[in-house]
C-alpha cells in the first residue's frame, strides 16, 4: 500500500499543502496537493501549490 499524503504546510485561514510519492515506471515522483475549504488541486511543485492557496484565500 502506498504511503498517505503528508501535511507539510498549513495557513492560519485553514489552507493546507500535502506532499506524496507517486510511482510511475522506474521512477518515483513527488507531487503536492493544495486544499482550501474542501477544494483541492494537484501540483508538480510546492511553489505552485503555495501560490494557489494564497490566491484562493485572498479571493474569499
Amino acid at each position: 500500500m502506498p504511503p498517505l499524503p503528508q501535511l507539510i504546510h498549513s495557513t492560519e485561514q485553514g489552507g493546507t499543502i500535502h506532499k506524496y510519492q507517486l510511482s510511475g515506471g522506474k521512477r518515483t515522483f513527488r507531487r503536492y496537493i493544495g486544499c482550501y475549504l474542501g477544494t483541492c488541486k494537484f501540483f508538480n511543485g510546492f511553489e505552485e501549490a503555495s501560490e494557489y492557496i494564497e490566491t484562493i484565500e485572498a479571493a474569499l
